[in-house]
């Protein structure tokens, strides 16, 4: 035995270590839930022979264990030590800039290059990686059913495509990060559009401003903040000409809560990441719906009550954004009784917001500006857009979406019927 450990040595401690690893693994219970990752983990497979024989039991339970051995968080953030120690700069189709901000990587496909192990970019090191790619196809195709949209319906539209944080933070991106030009995109985009009750809104320079002296991007997050969502709000209400609430008037209704880590550190883990603060205004509404009901079914298909605006308790969680508007549902229905603008008819007010999860943070200013706000999400809806906007008087649609979820959400399609 001792000829073998001197002989083997290596060997055997890596033996003692895995299967040590092996008899931990056997004495813990699986967790659900990664707050690390803000993710589901896999579970345990049942096994049956039909699975096994096609290979996917086998599959599955790789996939379980990956996700489920012992001390998984801190394996995790140990690696992200190592590779900070390295000098690594990106991480996961993410990259560090300055000021502890984490910024997408979205190359152009103009960029690629033909490679022998396929497609890459220059100064990505790896032609075989999964690289982000801007999905031009996905683009025009949704671009494409944006405009049939507007061509059947004959109410006043806005569209308005937000830019990512490195569009909007230049300054605080690495260099020679070879990102899509928003800018230029999302212009094409509005090159296509065409209708006499249209207004294509500008995102960019008013969030470029506003970044001189207030926070408009998370540090750790892709979505704006509730700053940033707020200058969208007043931008779209001044070019529709209507009343907004000025962040003075709104001052006293601010909250904040500190500790938030998005989806940027989600996707790099890394161990030094700086938390931001996330701010949400108690604003008070009448009544709030959801599909129709006054609760809202959760990730584990249980139900909350829907109580205002926010639901609260998620405040208290690794993901907190998704304490606006109860997350991503189909179709959220507010009553406001903060709004400025009344019709001369005695009708309520209505916008219509088609949105991605940049609309939950925006949608509570738009209280202070209309009687009514609708809010659908098309990823999720249970309705028809064409039947709601043929049996609702909207005085306004607002078509709101960033344009990395525009280019790559396959349900617009559902904007067409």
């Amino acid at each position: 035995m001792k000829k073998l450990f001197r002989e083997y040595a290596l060997l055997t401690v890596f033996v003692f270590i895995m299967g040590g690893l092996f008899l931990l693994d056997l004495c813990f219970t699986a967790n659900p839930y990664s707050e690390l990752e803000n993710r589901k983990l896999k579970q345990k497979p049942a096994f049956s022979l039909e699975a096994l024989a096609s290979n996917q039991y086998t599959k599955n339970y790789e996939e379980y264990i990956n996700d489920q051995f012992v001390c998984r968080d801190g394996w995790i953030t140990l690696k992200s030590v190592f590779e900070s120690a390295l000098g690594k700069t990106e991480n996961n189709g993410v990259a560090y800039g300055a000021d502890g901000y984490i910024f997408n990587k979205m190359y152009d496909p103009a960029l690629g290059e033909e490679r022998s192990n396929g497609t890459g970019f220059g100064g990505d090191g790896d032609g075989s990686a999964a690289l982000p790619v801007l999905n031009q196809a996905q683009l025009v195709r949704n671009a494409d059913f944006l405009e049939r949209f507007l061509s059947g319906y004959d109410g006043h539209v806005t569209v308005a495509i937000a830019p990512n944080s490195y569009t909007v933070l230049s300054e605080k991106v690495p260099a020679n990060l070879p990102n899509v030009d928003q800018r230029k995109a999302v212009e094409d985009l509005y090159a296509g559009l065409d209708g006499e009750n249209l207004t294509k809104l500008d995102l960019f320079s008013p969030l470029e401003e506003a970044a001189k002296t207030r926070q408009v991007c998370y540090r750790t997050d892709h979505h704006w903040t509730t700053d940033g969502a707020w200058t969208a709000y007043r931008a779209y209400c001044e070019a529709l000409g209507i009343p907004f609430a000025t962040l003075e008037e709104l001052a006293p209704l601010r909250r904040e809560v500190p500790g938030f880590l998005g989806t940027y550190y989600n996707k790099s883990k890394n161990f030094n990441a700086q938390a931001d603060t996330l701010v949400w205004y108690d604003i008070p509404v009448e009544d709030v719906t959801i599909d129709g009901e006054r609760t809202a079914l959760q990730p584990d298909g249980s139900r909350v009550e829907v109580i205002g605006l926010y639901q609260k308790e998620k405040l208290e969680t690794r993901d907190k954004y998704a304490a606006f508007l109860y997350g991503n549902n189909g179709l959220t229905v507010i009553k406001s009784g903060n709004s400025k603008a009344r019709r001369g008819d005695g009708e309520p007010s209505r916008v219509l917001v088609i949105k991605d999860s940049y609309g939950n943070c925006f949608a509570p200013f738009l209280t202070y500006s209309y009687d009514e706000v609708w809010v659908a999400d098309l990823r999720n809806m249970t309705f028809k857009v064409s039947e709601t906007v043929a049996e609702n008087a909207f005085d306004d649609v607002l078509i709101l979406y960033n344009l990395d979820t525009f280019q790559e959400d396959r349900n617009f399609s559902r904007i067409t019927y």
